[in-house]
């Protein structure tokens, strides 16, 4: 019987996997910037990890760009002072235990990455390259063999390509691939009768010495994409780890569904779809445009995913409308960005702060909302003063961000720290217990983590890792004595 049924393989997944493969850190003795941090590391006994330490006495104290105290403790320890610009060694080293290893599975629809397999593979990661790396192999030393000894810069971004295969090549080289049932949809995730998920007693034949041992209970049904042929799993526990890219937002207006060869909600579609529309121009173009050469396309959102949407436009001579219904100055927010890593992000920025005047063929519509799409290509949109404008489009692009798709738990839970709002990775995530990461709203058993607890960046996602592989080393792998 298996101990844990992971759904989901992106880098969440991964990062727990080689955990629980029996791979675990440990602090490896030098001086950490914080002393306070350096001093709780140094008072474990040593040889001790940290998985077996007391991880609320070692995160107390700890500030940064996660919620959750162990993701910033093991980002603290992964990349000392990062937020101010340095590059300092990790203060940990990983010991594979071979004994440790906890039986689990993990299941995704594609290949391991996750949505990163998915994703248009030409746009540049906003996370530093070495950001995105797993322990054991480093992403530079990896991206210096796969490119014949060429190292990028410390402070550069690597393309969505690149970490793809990193994330494939990782689960290869780290011997995690027999955990990984990839090519597969779970549909159902659903807990046992209650009845028989108390503890049960045993004895054991050879000692006679009686333990308290956990039951089975969550059942984990789905099929494989191949040849339908169906799973079931029975488990003791249960991994949410399925990120935040599964289901584009909607606007909800009329028409928005029923054009779809030219509505689109994601990246890659809407890429195919600009590809289509030079090389229906005689000869295509490329580079920033001057004059229009069809009905512009029009770009709906103020993120990052529509500024990739406008970068895609120019970099093909699209003429642009970007309706957007915040003002200008909140923008993108790529102002919370270091401009000369971000140069990309802070001319779309500027674009829409100034409104297309200065830029060719690139029309900003701040503080405007769609209202209808029309068959015929027509747009109706209402500006800030309820006046309403009809445009005619070639291609709609709604880039208003994405949510997970949990329509395989049992209807009525209510997960979210909000509990009567649907779950959302960046305003919504997953009540969990910040030094276990089991889900507060779930029946017994059930843990979440990355992007569905609130880490939507790499660099944070060993933190929930660690703490689900504590909780299962001092609590659930080994049996109670009685």
């Amino acid at each position: 019987m298996l101990l844990y049924c992971f759904s989901g393989n992106g880098p969440s997944g991964i990062a727990l996997s080689y955990l629980l493969a029996g791979n675990w850190p440990y602090y490896n003795g030098a001086v950490h910037p914080d002393e306070m941090l350096t001093t709780r590391l140094a008072s474990a006994p040593p040889g001790r990890s940290i998985i077996q330490q007391d991880l609320r006495f070692l995160s107390q104290g700890l500030e940064g760009r996660s919620n959750n105290p162990v993701s910033l403790l093991m980002d603290t320890l992964n990349h000392p002072c990062a937020d101010l610009g340095l590059e300092l060694p990790s203060l940990l080293e990983w010991h594979h235990h071979p004994e440790c290893q906890v039986d689990h599975i993990v299941i995704g629809k594609g290949p391991p990455g996750g949505s990163w397999q998915a994703m248009d593979g030409n746009v540049l990661t906003i996370s530093l390259g070495s950001w995105m790396e797993l322990p054991g192999i480093e992403f530079r030393a990896w991206e210096a063999a796969e490119n014949a000894g060429v190292i990028s810069y410390r402070d550069s971004r690597a393309s969505v390509s690149s970490v793809a295969r990193y994330y494939y090549d990782y689960v290869h080289k780290q011997s995690l691939a027999r955990f990984f049932q990839s090519g597969c949809v779970v549909t159902s995730v659903r807990p046992l009768d209650t009845s028989r998920s108390q503890n049960t007693e045993t004895i054991d034949p050879e000692t006679g010495v009686q333990y308290s041992e956990p039951q089975a209970l969550w059942q984990v049904e789905g099929f494989d994409l191949s040849d339908s042929i169906p799973f079931c799993y029975i488990c003791r526990k249960v991994v949410l780890a399925t990120g935040s890219t599964d289901v584009p937002n909607r606007l909800g207006i009329p028409g928005e569904l029923a054009n779809p060869t030219w509505v689109l909600h994601d990246l890659r579609s809407l890429e195919a779809a600009f590809d289509r529309l030079v090389d229906g121009e005689e000869g295509g173009r490329e580079g920033v445009p001057t004059e229009p050469c069809c009905d512009p396309v029009l770009i709906v959102g103020a993120g990052l995913s529509a500024a990739d949407a406008v970068i895609a436009a120019r970099f093909r001579s699209l003429p642009i409308l970007h309706v957007f219904r915040k003002t200008a100055a909140l923008g993108t927010g790529s102002t919370q960005l270091p401009e000369n890593m971000y140069p990309e992000y802070h001319k779309v920025h500027q674009m829409m702060g100034d409104g297309g005047a200065s830029y060719p063929c690139y029309r900003a519509l701040a503080e405007h909302t769609v209202l209808e799409i029309s068959s015929d290509h027509k747009v109706r949109v209402i500006g800030p003063d309820n006046t309403v404008s009809v445009h005619r489009v070639s291609v709609v692009a709604i880039l208003i961000g994405s949510r997970p798709d949990l329509n395989f738990l049992p209807p009525g839970l209510s997960l979210g720290v909000k509990p009567s709002e649907p779950v959302d990775c960046r305003s919504n995530p997953i009540a969990v217990d910040p030094y276990t990461h089991r889900v507060v709203k779930a029946p017994p058993g059930m843990y979440a983590l990355g992007p569905l607890a609130g880490d939507n960046f790499v660099r944070f996602l060993q933190g929930g890792a660690v703490a689900i592989t504590s909780h299962i080393n001092k609590e659930l792998r080994h049996y109670t004595v009685l």
